[in-house]
């Protein structure tokens, strides 16, 4: 099946391989090595795999594009766990997140990558978009996220509508939002875009070296808010 066919929850499967692997990556001057299970064992085999946007993003962040020290930080969409390992060896205070049957995978790849070298223990927490979002702090429990952070996380249309509600729910005019995105059915993704600008504005859309114009970092900030005012900014 073309992987530019769209995908949703009765066919997402049947674009994936059946196997585990082990998947080895260097940054920050370590290596990381995860291990992606069961792949194509069910519907939910996305947070299986590392996708292509997490390992820019982790680019991204080894360049100090977006300083990690001291920042805390929340996932979305985890996955195995390789962009919130990498923040997390940056100094940063990292939340993961992803559905409940991706999480046990992505606390072991977690715990084998962060056991020496983080200042702030990684936290993996399950989580459903626009579902008991309580459950993990956010601004209205006083926790305020420097960045909350998403790479290939859309991708099915039917969860949009959650996917903007649950990134409303952790940010405050101070979190910069970091989207990576590869549009795989551009007409189909964009829809998200439009959505997420209803509440966001676009700060600057990074490009991704010798990947054309469909693969894109969002930096985004809630609307209201003026970041040139803001002095985290200037580094």
């Amino acid at each position: 099946m073309p992987m530019t066919e769209p995908m949703n929850r009765h066919n997402i499967h049947e674009q994936l391989p059946r196997r585990d692997r082990m998947q080895l990556y260097n940054f920050t001057g370590r290596d990381v090595v995860l291990w992606e299970r069961n792949i194509g064992d069910d519907g939910d085999d996305i947070g299986k795999r590392v996708w292509p946007s997490a390992v820019d993003l982790c680019h991204f962040l080894q360049k100090g594009d977006f300083p990690m020290q001291d920042k805390k930080v929340l996932e979305l969409g985890a996955g195995i766990g390789l962009v919130g390992i990498v923040a997390s060896l940056l100094g940063a205070d990292v939340t993961l997140t992803d559905l409940p049957n991706i999480v046990g995978n992505m606390e072991e790849n977690v715990r084998a990558n962060t056991k020496e070298g983080c200042k702030y223990p990684p936290k993996v927490r399950p989580l459903v978009w626009g579902r008991d979002l309580h459950k993990i702090k956010g601004p209205k429990e006083g926790v305020h996220y420097d960045y909350v952070i998403g790479t290939d996380v859309i991708y099915i249309e039917e969860v949009f509508h959650d996917l903007s509600v649950t990134l409303r729910h952790f940010c405050d005019p101070r979190t910069t939002v970091l989207l990576g995105c590869h549009f795989r059915v551009k007409s189909r993704d964009l829809k998200f875009i439009e959505l997420f600008k209803k509440d966001f504005k676009i700060v600057k859309e990074h490009k991704i070296p010798g990947q054309g114009v469909n693969k894109i970092l969002f930096e985004a900030r809630m609307k209201g808010f003026d970041v040139l005012d803001d002095p985290a900014k200037n580094h």
